[in-house]
């Protein structure tokens, strides 16, 4: 009898911070994978082990400034765990890294690029897909998982929908203090209003779910509306730093997407609530509550959805190596480590996302590609 042997595909991660970190660590758990390279962007890091980088045994492989030597490593696909400053300044190197011949898959904002980027830079990404024959892919958990493969999934149980609204609601309080308060927590509203890098990360992402969205339904929006609301705390809070009462303890990103022949009201909807403890949840959301999804329609729905370590604990973290892993870090990177086998299959180019496959659409006979 013979028997045949998968090998395991090779992988270079492209930026161990903690996206990166917890993709080094997840390759080490699974024998679907080989790491054979690291990508890092400070001196200090370079020759270390990529193992010991995270704090578990050491893997053999070195984590890496060079970007030619890391260029020339054979591998199937890079993992692009890049830091996002929402400026869309990794354009340059995803472009390098496709030109020369490596497939990429990333949670950054990149998801159905063609449907919101400028053209210039669509022409250059799929040029780069050509020389090197390479696929890219974007995904995540949001966008990607939860705002199209969930919960447009659950409009496969509706004849009509008037409106879908997304929340996702992040508790901020074990986060570091510094970029909390860079991006305006503990200001008064006026000036943290006043921050743009706060707004052009969010919108990076909304524009993706928001046009994802059109696509999956069938629809064009006749109208694209952002928003931006920040609330103050009512009274001081204490965690992970003083939020005086009268400051801001909670920033809501919202865009909305209008279909006038179907209503008055968005048709979509996506919310990011970025807050700090449980007396800082909009209206309606309880603790625990991570995703909350309303479908108006015929029927209309409702979803909640929470990430935790175990079911049968009150465990926050996941314990990998030295770091301490939200459950929703590690719900944000797999979906990237899902894709790559798809990745690596796919023919050169863009390859969009991986929508429900039975769902409500204004016009149903679009369903069905000609």
């Amino acid at each position: 009898m013979q028997t045949s042997m998968k090998k395991p595909y090779k992988i270079i991660v492209w930026g161990p911070g903690r996206m990166g970190s917890i993709c080094i660590w997840e390759m080490a758990q699974s024998d679907a994978f080989e790491l054979v390279g690291v990508r890092a962007y400070s001196k200090k890091k370079h020759g270390m082990d990529a193992g010991e980088l995270i704090g578990i045994e050491p893997l053999g492989v070195k984590v890496s400034t060079n970007i030619e030597e890391l260029l020339a490593i054979e591998c199937d696909c890079v993992v692009y765990t890049a830091h996002d400053e929402g400026t869309y300044h990794t354009d340059d190197e995803i472009l390098q890294i496709l030109a020369a011949g490596k497939n990429i898959v990333t949670p950054l904002p990149y998801q159905n690029a063609h449907l919101f980027r400028e053209p210039e830079f669509i022409a250059k990404l799929e040029a780069a897909c050509e020389q090197g024959q390479s696929v890219f892919y974007a995904g995540g958990i949001d966008p990607d998982l939860i705002p199209n493969r969930v919960l447009l999934a659950l409009t496969g149980g509706c004849a009509d929908v008037k409106s879908i609204r997304l929340q996702e609601n992040w508790d901020c309080s074990e986060a570091a203090p510094g970029p909390l308060q860079y991006i305006g927590f503990g200001q008064k509203p006026e000036d943290a209003e006043k921050i743009e890098v706060s707004k052009t990360m969010a919108a990076n992402f909304t524009k993706s779910i928001v046009h994802t969205a059109a696509k999956v339904l069938g629809v064009t929006y006749d109208r694209v509306v952002e928003s931006h609301d920040y609330i103050v705390a009512k009274e001081d809070i204490h965690k992970p730093f003083l939020i005086k009462a009268g400051t801001v303890g909670r920033i809501t990103h919202r865009m909305q997407g209008f279909v006038d022949s179907i209503g008055p009201e968005p048709l979509f909807t996506i919310e990011y609530h970025w807050l700090v403890g449980d007396t800082m949840l909009p209206e309606g959301v309880h603790p625990g509550q991570y995703y909350v999804a309303t479908i108006e329609g015929r029927p209309s729905l409702k979803m909640t959805l929470d990430f935790s370590v175990s079911n049968h604990s009150d465990e926050q973290f996941f314990k990998m190596g030295n770091m301490e892993v939200e459950p929703s870090y590690v719900a944000t990177i797999i979906p990237c480590v899902q894709a790559i086998p798809h990745v690596v299959n796919a023919k050169p180019g863009l390859l969009p996302s991986f929508d429900p496959s039975l769902n409500w659409k204004q016009d149903l006979r679009d369903s069905v590609k000609n």
